[in-house]
């Protein structure tokens, strides 16, 4: 699936018209920042948050502040 998956144009993205936060940790391994920061510059209105010394598994690694980042989301 990585290799053909997802299959989104900029139109696709640029048409979402829902807040979007676009969280990701600073130590990736299995997303490309490029295009982590792609998709949030391309989503009108997305916030990008980088959780701090976390990889795909921000969610195990630092709970807090992955709870944090979704608590801020769901206040806007």
């Amino acid at each position: 699936m990585w290799k053909s998956e997802p299959n989104y144009t900029d139109a696709d993205l640029a048409s979402i018209t829902v807040p979007v936060t676009i969280a990701a940790g600073d130590r990736e391994e299995a997303i490309l920042d490029s295009h982590t920061r792609y998709m949030a510059a391309t989503i009108p209105g997305a916030k990008l948050v980088m959780l701090k010394d976390t990889s795909h598994f921000a969610l195990v690694q630092d709970p807090k502040a992955f709870a944090e980042t979704v608590k801020l989301f769901l206040a806007e």
